[in-house]
């Protein structure tokens, strides 16, 4: 076992009560998570390695893990709508990132979908993060410093829809801005011919704009949207079911590809 499985004082820890409810909290000699299920000393978790069972204060048990890019997404106070793993993921396997891509986002918001993209390019990758909200990229930097990301992006405030050079083209691109359409040209200059461009958003109005765009503009080829619709099964023995609930419409994603065109049309 290494270092690394063994909690340390101020390390991140996700416990887990049941299916529902679920708390990422900071390993520290002092200070407790209250729950209905009971109370978690934090100083109970050092010490212990992720995988490991604790009790509440009433007994319960519970499981610490070692928390994942997703778990950041869905449980840390957000200041914005964050793309759902369930999207983040398929956009991921389209853009065909790697360690060591060099790839662009704008409207970083919360850092949700940040944190899965640095997670992925490596310490030889480099993520320039473009928002015009102040609060949104010093949020973002938190979340990054927090799971020790922060030195494979570059966060800047300048809008998009604006040109900007970056002195590097980049292998892809995520766009998660109202008006999409209207920063098409600019991602258009920063992406490497046969890059790809990943565009999320609410509602099928922004698809056709955005889309319409896309064509319009002469360079990018191979358009598609999707839109991902998850459901979850309860299995037991003899008893497999979907739950009654599951996570339909979040959004919608379109996939392009760079081709070489005329920039200046």
């Amino acid at each position: 076992m290494s270092a690394g499985d063994i909690i340390s004082e101020n390390d991140d820890v996700l416990i887990v009560f049941d299916e529902k409810r679920r708390f990422i909290v900071k390993a520290r000699k002092e200070g407790v998570l209250g729950t209905d299920k009971g109370v978690v000393r934090l100083s109970d978790l050092i010490g212990k390695p992720y995988g490991s069972i604790v009790k509440t204060s009433r007994g319960i048990e519970v499981l610490i893990l070692k928390p994942l890019p997703f778990d950041y997404s869905l449980l840390v106070q957000r200041v914005t709508q964050v793309i759902y793993p369930k999207d983040a993921g398929l956009m991921i396997y389209l853009s065909g990132i790697k360690p060591g891509s060099k790839i662009g986002e704008a409207g970083v918001g919360s850092g949700a979908l940040t944190v899965m993209l640095a997670s992925i390019i490596g310490d030889s990758g480099l993520l320039y993060g473009f928002d015009i909200s102040e609060k949104s990229l010093e949020n973002t930097k938190t979340r990054l410093e927090r799971v020790d990301l922060i030195n494979r992006v570059r966060l800047l405030k300048h809008d998009i829809r604006e040109p900007v050079s970056l002195g590097e083209t980049l292998d892809s691109f995520f766009l998660d801005i109202p008006d999409p359409w209207n920063a098409v040209n600019t991602v258009a200059g920063l992406i490497k011919t046969s890059g790809t461009l990943l565009v999320y958003v609410p509602t099928i109005n922004q698809v056709e704009k955005t889309v319409l765009k896309l064509q319009e503009s002469g360079c990018f080829t191979d358009i598609h949207s999707y839109e991902v619709l998850l459901r979850e099964y309860k299995v037991d023995r003899d008893a497999v079911r979907p739950f009654t609930r599951m996570v339909g419409h979040t959004g919608y994603i379109i996939f392009a590809r760079r081709i070489k065109c005329n920039l200046g049309t």
